[in-house]
């Protein structure tokens, strides 16, 4: 008895649907796993009422396919102490085995934050590092139109940026 050709396509068929399976689960994996790095902080502005901190951030797609993020809102801590929030509400997208590097405004109110910043704002004006962390969430489209949120908590070394920011 004799196999017939069907026999053989359906085979390869067969084959070929479970590699694009799991391609399709393995990218599915790496969706789910974000690497984040703080880069930086830097004093942006300081009033009688407010300081102004900018705190750069770099978001690493592992996944083969790009990604559109939106709605950061997240705390802020500067070596343990939380300083404020901050949020940014734009879309950004990240090419496939890419990075973006986002820029996060957080403002701090002295009448709220008196003690907390009196901490930390030498650990900010000093040259060298300081351990930031971030915790809150973001937006990921998964499909268009379909938006899921992505829980985060991050804790990095930045470096103190002043004069290396915008460079």
């Amino acid at each position: 008895m004799a196999i017939k050709p069907n026999f053989f396509n359906a085979v390869a068929v067969a084959v070929l649907a479970w590699r694009v399976f799991e391609y399709a689960k393995t990218q599915y994996r790496l969706l789910q796993k974000w690497d984040y790095e703080i880069l930086g902080t830097r004093i942006k502005t300081i009033t009688p009422q407010y300081i102004d901190i900018e705190i750069k951030m770099q978001i690493k797609n592992l996944s083969g396919i790009s990604l559109t993020v939106a709605d950061f809102d997240m705390d802020v801590f500067v070596d343990g102490v939380k300083i404020g929030a901050a949020q940014k509400r734009e879309a950004y997208t990240i090419p496939k085995y890419g990075t973006n590097d986002l820029i996060f405004d957080v403002r701090s109110y002295f009448r709220q934050f008196r003690q907390a910043l009196a901490k930390v704002l030498p650990r900010l004006t000093k040259p060298g590092e300081t351990p930031v962390r971030l915790k809150g969430r973001f937006m990921m489209e998964t499909v268009p139109g379909i938006w899921v949120s992505v829980p985060f908590d991050i804790t990095d070394n930045a470096l103190n940026l002043y004069k290396t920011f915008f460079e």
